[in-house]
């Protein structure tokens, strides 16, 4: 009889690790994915071997089975599920013990085998489904110990009780065995696709963290500058305009060395808070570098450009901080319209940055423009 389980590599992680060994918040995440794949474990083995029960029960009825037989087949179908949960939740291994269980399901299923003398539907519907379980579980190399396994254990059957060939299978004893070959594949199959939308879920989530910055929860720089390229060439193509901040914050040495890196990374979060209030659809913002962050307005001229970063740097301005109270962080930021002068993102972002750094040589808290058109100052507060 099978009881078909669920890789345990296939069980999404709790959170992410970074440290390439294991802390003990690691170890605890793993031990609780191992216990729900457990968990999944005795569910099906619990379906599996009730149902099983039942049509190996209706070919023992034909045959005029033993009572030992009879008593072992309801141990099978009815205490082993329980104990193997029990082995597995007390094992220092849990995901290596419940294998192992599967290779006890595959050992009683070569005895039932040949207790049915090889009745062939029943017969045909136990191996197929201890191969289902061994290769979820284990993949081939499971697949060929399941398989040894059950040759041994038959052979050791054939020895102890006889050959005797019996392989048709009557109309009750097919009847019998439609609920396990119906039911336990669909089961599984649910199981299977509730786990894989988990699956997807958790890639989505990965994908996402893997492109954002950790403090600012703005993109991080390598993302940014693909999505600065697109947007770009999209203006390129259709006319349109964008226009690029480099925002940098003053003095942001300054502020680790006197108020420690803890505050410095509070500013970091603050301004890309800032910055994500600021945001429309289709705007991107990342960080850039230690201190810069980048900011694309999509559809906007230097001059609303100019707009949305005095407010963005009045906002910062104004922000206080819960472990510097008396920090006042201010920002300088450069204005770049796209155009002919930007035809790549690099070029984008130096014309950026040389108006940045005007606004630093000007004295700071303060924008500046690479374009022609305007000019818009910020006094600092």
């Amino acid at each position: 009889m099978a009881s078909g389980l669920l890789k345990p590599e296939q069980v999404p992680l709790a959170r992410l690790q970074n440290r390439m060994s294991p802390s003990p918040l690691h170890v605890a995440s793993a031990r609780t994915r191992a216990l729900r794949f457990i968990a999944a474990s005795y569910a099906l083995r619990i379906v599996g071997l009730s149902l099983g029960f039942v049509m190996v029960a209706t070919v023992f009825w034909r045959h005029g089975a033993t009572a030992p037989v009879w008593g072992l087949l309801a141990v099978n179908g009815f205490v082993w599920p329980h104990l193997a949960r029990f082995l597995s939740q007390r094992s220092a291994d849990p995901v290596r013990t419940e294998r192992s269980n599967v290779l006890v399901d595959s050992f009683m299923g070569g005895i039932w085998v040949v207790l049915m003398h090889f009745d062939l539907l029943p017969s045909f519907t136990i191996v197929t489904m201890l191969a289902m379980d061994c290769v979820a579980v284990g993949g081939v190399a499971l697949l060929s110990r399941g398989m040894g396994v059950q040759i041994l254990a038959a052979a050791l059957a054939v020895t102890t009780g006889g050959f005797d060939w019996a392989p048709q299978t009557s109309m009750p004893e097919m009847l019998a065995t439609m609920p396990f070959l119906v039911s336990y594949p669909l089961i599984l199959s649910w199981m299977t696709y509730k786990l894989t939308q988990r699956v997807r879920q958790q890639n989505r989530l990965l994908a996402r963290i893997s492109s954002i910055d950790g403090l600012s929860e703005l993109l991080n720089r390598a993302h940014w500058e693909e999505s600065v390229d697109r947007i770009l060439t999209a203006c390129r193509n259709s006319g349109g305009v964008a226009s690029l901040l480099m925002l940098d914050i003053d003095h942001f040495k300054q502020i680790n060395d006197r108020y420690g890196h803890t505050v410095g990374d509070e500013v970091i979060g603050r301004i890309g808070a800032i910055i994500r209030r600021n945001m429309r659809e289709g705007d991107i913002a990342g960080r850039y570098g230690g201190d810069e962050f980048g900011v694309v307005l999509n559809g906007v001229d230097a001059a609303t450009a100019a707009q949305i970063a005095e407010r963005i740097r009045a906002s910062v301005h104004a922000a206080g901080f819960e472990h510097a109270s008396d920090l006042h962080c201010t920002l300088s930021i450069g204005i770049a319209q796209s155009g002919e002068r930007a035809r790549d993102a690099r070029a984008w972002v130096r014309q950026a940055d040389a108006a940045l750094y005007n606004a630093k040589l000007r004295g700071r808290n303060q924008l500046a423009s690479n374009a022609d058109a305007w000019q818009m100052d910020a006094t600092a507060a």
